[in-house]
């Protein structure tokens, strides 16, 4: 198609027409259509595995959006069960999980927790009272006294043999004793009568350690007795107690057992519901409070549905829980009342929300959250602890059942990046919810668009927002997306224009004009282009080389583009090429200097095979030509100026000038045609922002550009309004040929039959050029 001047019309902000506002979801965008269906699908299906990773641009709603739609997804189940922790009898160290109903873990946490103190009162009155404690005496008297008519009776016999029974430190031992009854020292007993006192010694010392066993067997028997009595009197008073509970709970299975298990212990630890003496507990003791506590680790007993858990740092403790300790007399003490809860046990049964980049900062915590889906459960570990000294007494929980749908969301590097690289990730997030950057701006799209502005506008403090303010917000989400056809999904950033549309406009309660939205954006242009300005304001002064009138020969306006983040901006730059008599072809000095990339590598030499195709099917291609970006220090990358570099390669072979009230950009292939670039609004204004402050614009300056970037253009108001007034033009191409026309003002050229140009044509000129360039060349190498 043959060079086009392009209409105000087709450059400026598409005016759409805004339809029925949908109140329609973010997800019904057709940029969020595929996310949509990727997390139904996911959130439908229950094998393990099927987890998703939710990717888009910043600023398009990947996380707010997800957090509705999962929120509304899951609206009217059933909230999860509770989970609670209690003491494991048989290992006290293990304490075991419990699943209870949501709301019950709260409720039995607090029977046990009043059940205690009357357990400790039904336990005091019981063993307080007169009654039992009559029994008790009746029973030690009983064996006293027959332990003591025992001890009478072996007293009474021992004196028949002038022997008697004396307490000494290691209890009652046999001696001899004169006609009163006192003990009497073996050196005042006659010899004769010392072998028959020792020999009667030694019978009623026989029947004295009978007589002890018998009195030790029986003290044993009694001990067993009261005790039996003890539990038998404790069982009776906390019997009532237990029952009544364990009838509450008669459907929880577990809870059950444990309460039967929690009566038998109770009955074997009756001394934990002592009183402490003097106000000293017994450092091995554990007090009933802390030994029958509930840990109510997960409550959602004041939950109406489930909840979207979201854990914004994704450690390791924060995922899977931690054991706490506290300081008693100088030492470190735990027990399972200390372990608390994670992010995951909170989204049991429900839905977990990470973010890509906090996770992929904790490798820890990732590797063990596969772990975690891989088992199906959860284990609360002390990875601080790792190879230090192991602490008595600290809890190991046993593993908690996991049922989740765990959702990562985050920008697309970190799913090509990080987690995909990882083979295991895969295995666990099976499905990809990708949300695409920019939509088509079909009605439905439009529709909802609209009707997402006016509720971000309301959420702002707007009474809505006017529809020409609609309109040009829908424009500017256009040029963001860069195409007139396309919108952009980062619709977040609307949200900021609008929060400054609304102070701009003088606060709450008022609509949103079209002329707050364009303050606005002209405010945060003026914030952001402090860089922008420097660069125009060192072409203004010369420091930086640009023409924007007359004709040089080997010397054109390229473009480049600058991304700084919160701002991208245009600024022409200067390529010049210089030729000679050589065999090297294109010379690029950029590479030489090792300040091109790959891309402007290959632009270069995709200049080479054009010139080859057109210019040497008859005689070698004898020349060298330099070619170069001037005053360009910083490296360059990308192929957008080979289009011309082309230019100012011919122009030096054709010995033809260029003209400098105009810039190109665009790619171009060995065949000549242009190809489309990046970054084509930023070019444009980049280069009429030059002309604007070099003096004009005027009627000769303007700008060339592929005709495949024509549906990019999404220009500001200043630039549409001077190529209205016929101040500045914007010409599309489709070949090299068209593109020199408009620069030199003479024909490209034609080839005949006989491959040769016309000679005032541009290709004849350097065919002319060539063929001189190859004729000294021959010469040279006939003389050497």
């Amino acid at each position: 198609m043959p060079t086009k001047k392009l209409r105000a019309n087709e450059i400026g902000l598409p005016r759409f027409e805004l339809g029925a506002e949908n109140d329609g979801g973010i997800f019904e965008l057709s940029s969020h259509r595929r996310a949509r269906e990727a997390l139904e699908f996911a959130l439908a299906i229950e094998d393990r595995g099927f987890n998703v990773f939710v990717l888009g641009a910043d600023r398009s709603g990947r996380m707010t959006a997800t957090l509705d739609f999962l929120n509304a997804h899951i609206n009217g189940r059933a909230v999860p069960d509770d989970w609670i922790f209690l003491i494991n009898f048989r290992r006290p160290h293990r304490p075991r999980p419990y699943r209870v109903p949501a709301g019950s873990g709260r409720a039995f946490r607090d029977r046990m927790t009043a059940l205690i103190p009357q357990l400790r009162e039904a336990l005091r009155a019981t063993f307080g009272s007169e009654e039992h404690q009559a029994k008790l005496r009746a029973e030690s008297e009983e064996i006293r006294s027959v332990i003591g008519g025992d001890i009478e009776a072996l007293r009474a016999e021992a004196r028949t043999h002038g022997l008697g029974l004396a307490q000494t430190p290691q209890g009652l031992s046999v001696v001899a004793i004169d006609a009163d009854g006192q003990p009497q020292s073996p050196d005042t007993i006659p010899a004769e009568r010392r072998a028959a006192l020792d020999e009667s010694a030694g019978l009623i010392g026989e029947k004295l350690r009978r007589l002890t066993r018998q009195a030790t067997r029986m003290q044993t028997e009694l001990e067993v007795r009261l005790g039996d009595r003890a539990r038998q009197a404790a069982n009776d008073a906390i019997g009532g107690l237990v029952d009544e509970l364990a009838a509450e709970y008669a459907d929880h299975r577990g809870i059950a057992r444990w309460l039967v298990d929690m009566r038998a212990d109770i009955l074997d630890n009756l001394r934990i519901f002592q009183e402490a003496k003097d106000g000293i507990k017994d450092a091995g003791v554990q007090p009933p409070e802390r030994r029958y506590a509930v840990n109510l680790l997960v409550d959602h007993g004041d939950e109406t549905q489930p909840q979207v858990v979201v854990e914004a740092n994704p450690t390791y403790e924060n995922l899977f829980g931690c054991i706490e300790y506290r300081q008693t007399g100088g030492v470190l003490d735990t027990d399972f009342t200390m372990i608390r809860a994670g992010a995951l046990h909170r989204a049991n049964g429900g839905l977990l929300v990470l973010r890509a980049e906090a996770l992929a900062a904790n490798r820890a915590a990732w590797d063990f959250l596969k772990g975690a889906l891989r088992d199906g459960e959860i284990r609360v570990e002390e990875l601080y602890r790792t190879g230090a000294m192991p602490l008595a007494g600290a809890p190991r929980p046993k593993p908690i059942p996991l049922e989740v749908k765990v959702v990562i969301v985050g920008a697309p590097q970190w799913y090509y990046t990080f987690f995909t690289a990882d083979p295991e990730f895969q295995s666990y997030f099976k499905v990809k919810a990708d949300i695409d950057a920019e939509m088509d701006a079909t009605a439905e799209n439009l529709a909802c668009y609209a009707g997402l502005i006016q509720r971000m506008a309301r959420a702002s403090g707007a009474a809505g927002c006017e529809p020409d303010a609609a309109r040009r917000l829908l424009g500017v989400s256009a040029r963001w997306a860069a195409s007139r056809e396309k919108l952009s999904a980062q619709f977040e950033r609307l949200a900021d224009v609008l929060g400054e549309a609304v102070a701009i406009n003088g606060g709450d309660g008022k609509p949103v004009t079209e002329e707050s939205v364009a303050a606005a954006l002209a405010n945060r242009r003026r914030r952001n282009a402090r860089v922008e300005d420097r660069v125009q304001e060192a072409i203004s002064r010369g420091t930086v080389m640009i023409d924007t009138a007359g004709a040089v020969v080997g010397q054109i306006n390229a473009l480049t583009v600058r991304q700084l983040g919160d701002h991208a901006f245009g600024a022409p730059s200067r390529i010049t090429a210089r030729a000679s008599v050589g065999r090297r072809g294109i010379i690029n000095i950029e590479r030489d200097a090792a300040l091109g990339g790959p891309i402007q590598q290959k632009g270069a030499m995709v200049l080479q095979g054009f010139l080859a195709g057109h210019f040497a099917r008859h005689l070698p291609l004898s020349f060298n030509c330099s070619i170069t970006f001037e005053q360009s220090y910083g490296g360059v990358e990308g192929d957008s100026a080979s289009l011309a570099e082309l230019l100012a390669v011919l122009s030096d072979l054709a010995d033809l000038p260029l003209r400098q009230s105009l810039a190109i950009t665009g790619s171009v292939n060995q065949r000549g045609q242009a190809q489309a670039i990046g970054g084509v609004l930023h070019k444009v204004e980049g280069f009429f922002r030059t002309c604007r402050e070099a003096g004009g614009p005027n009627a000769d300056q303007g700008l060339v550009i592929p005709a495949a970037n024509v549906i990019d253009l999404v220009l500001r108001d200043d630039v549409v309004e001077a190529v209205e007034a016929g101040k500045f033009h914007i010409w599309s191409v489709d070949t090299v040929e068209e593109a020199l026309e408009l620069f030199t003002g003479r024909e490209a050229g034609t080839p005949d039959a006989e491959g040769a140009y016309h000679p005032d044509s541009v290709y004849g000129r350097v065919m002319a050029q060539v063929a001189e360039f190859d004729r000294i060349l021959a010469e040279r190498e006939g003389m050497g």
